[in-house]
Order: structure tokens, then sequence, then C-alpha cells
């Protein structure tokens, strides 16, 4: 996951070209709601496979698991929410202190009006 230093859109959009990103401000693993987005597409055929990062995020449901990695841990979040939203309710609380993990992707590739969000919980943190 890349961490961009500037928020701008045309910055963002050059690292999604690469993959997820995780948004410059937000929390990391375990500490503060970490958000991470990146694109997801429904075209069969795409040239460039970081447009397909985000591919399955909408078949997220409440109580699924998601395991993140960092160099010496491993991270398990529980699904708390899952939603497909419009664009202007899409907002993330970036100031939250709890242990949150926010991933976000545009309902159809190239339009952002509908957007998939899921923020799960910590619920355990293990040794690599």
């Amino acid at each position: 996951v890349a961490t961009p230093e500037a928020t701008s859109v045309s910055v963002l959009d050059e690292y999604l070209k690469q993959g997820a990103v995780r948004y410059p401000g937000s929390g990391l693993l375990g500490d503060g709601n970490l958000f991470i987005f990146g694109h997801s597409t429904s075209i069969k055929v795409v040239r460039n496979e970081a447009y397909k990062t985000f591919n399955n995020l909408g078949t997220l449901a409440v109580g699924d698991t998601i395991t993140v990695f960092s160099d010496a841990k491993r991270y398990i979040y529980t699904v708390a929410k899952a939603s497909l939203t419009t664009e202007d309710k899409a907002v993330v609380d970036l100031s939250s202190p709890k242990p949150i993990l926010t991933l976000s992707t545009c309902n159809t590739f190239g339009k952002k009006q509908e957007r998939f969000v899921v923020e799960a919980t910590l619920s355990r943190v293990f040794d690599n």
C-alpha cells in the first residue's frame, strides 16, 4: 500500500495506477482510522492489474474478517459496516482514535457517484 504525501486528486490518481493507497493523514495499523482505497472494475480484460485492487470489496458483509500484514504483525479486523453509498455520503472520519480500517472503491470504474465503503474494527493482533 502506497502513501502519497499530498492529497490532491492528480497525485492520488497517479498512486492508484499502482494499487491500493493509504490516504495521507489517516491512521496506521492498529492506531486510529486507517483509510485505504483503490480501484475496482467489472471490465474482464484490463491491462493494469491495479485497476482490480478492490474488485470484491462489495461482497464483504458484517462479521467477515480482513487480515492485513505488516513486516512484524498480522492485524485481524472484523467488518462492522458494509455499504454502497453515494459520493457525498462516503465521508470517512479520520479523527477517530479507535483502531479502525476503512476500505473504499468506486462502484463503476471511472465513475465516482457510488462507492462501496467497508468499515472494520480491530479484533486481534499477532506477531508474524
